[in-house]
This record gives structure tokens, C-alpha cells and sequence, in this order.
């Protein structure tokens, strides 16, 4: 099987699991959305567009756990992306490209979870997501520039040592 085939199987598998412990919430129960749904009808709907509003609350309370599950929870399951974007789609290997898409996938999922209620559309969680998409993109930075390297210095060496494979294949 080609390295291709195994990252996008891979690809295929996280955007699964994404999907369903992060936009469906599996480990939550159906009181949430009962809640929310509740919430609409009294008038408040599940959305936040005031940028740092959820961030502060959570920095303010760093010593309660909720805080750090709610920003590491929001950064962790998004590093993948932001790593694996580039290597399934070549056309997306460009760092703006490759955020973007990451960026609208975010969006796309905030927006799904409004929309169903099964969460909360959140302007500092897709900063959160984001950050976790760039973590990712800077591991695959990292990775990519690390095989270069690597792929010359053997290049290199082959030219200064003669190796000629056709002379021993």
C-alpha cells in the first residue's frame, strides 16, 4: 500500500472521529440540546460573536479544570487538520491554502452546531480551532522542511561517494 493511501485513510479516520466526539459531542448527553433548545425559546440563542468573551472567563478560572478541557479541548482535536491538509491535498501545501480550508471546516462545524444544537457557535472557539490548525500546519512545516534536508545530504552523498544504482541493481 502507498504512503498515500495510508494518510488519507488516516485523513478519513480522524475526520470521522472528529466529527464525532468534537461537532456531535458522543460523551455529552441529549439534556444538552434539550437545554438549548430551552434556551432559544426563552430568547437566548447559542452563539457568541464577541471575540476573547469565552477565552476570559476561562483565564480568569485556570484553576478549575473546565477551563483548561475547554481551551485544550478546543486546540487538540484541530492540530491534526492543520497537519494533515497538507499532505492529502497537494494544492494545499501553500500555508494560506492549507489555514483556509482549515479556517471554513471550523466555520462549517461552528455553524452545523448552532444550527442543530448540539453546540454552541463560539468566535473564540474557532480562534481556539484555528490555533490548533496552525500548531498542526508547523508540525508539518517542521516534518516537510526535516525530509528536505535529509533527502539532499543523501543526495550529497551519493554524488561525493560515485553511487551509481544501476551499477548495483
Amino acid at each position: 500500500m502507498k504512503l498515500v493511501n495510508i494518510w488519507k485513510i488516516i485523513f478519513v479516520v480522524y475526520i470521522c472521529l472528529l466529527l464525532f466526539f468534537v461537532v456531535v459531542k458522543f460523551n455529552e448527553s441529549i439534556d444538552r440540546i434539550i437545554s438549548i433548545k430551552e434556551s432559544r425559546s426563552a430568547g437566548y440563542w447559542n452563539y457568541n460573536l464577541i471575540p476573547f468573551q469565552s477565552m476570559t472567563r476561562y483565564l480568569q478560572n485556570m484553576t478549575d479544570s473546565y477551563a483548561y478541557t475547554n481551551i485544550l479541548g478546543n486546540i487538540i482535536p484541530f492540530s491534526p487538520l492543520g497537519f494533515l491538509i497538507p499532505i492529502i491535498f497537494r494544492k494545499c501545501r501553500k500555508f494560506v491554502k492549507s489555514i483556509l480550508i482549515c479556517f471554513i471546516s471550523i466555520i462549517g462545524i461552528e455553524t452545523f452546531q448552532f444550527f442543530t444544537m448540539l453546540g454552541y457557535f463560539d468566535i473564540d472557539d474557532i480562534l481556539l480551532n484555528t490555533i490548533g490548525c496552525l500548531i498542526g500546519y508547523s508540525v508539518y512545516g517542521v516534518l516537510r522542511n526535516y525530509i528536505k534536508r535529509a533527502r539532499k545530504a543523501q543526495e550529497l552523498w551519493r554524488d561525493k561517494n560515485g553511487w551509481n544504482e544501476d551499477k548495483y541493481l
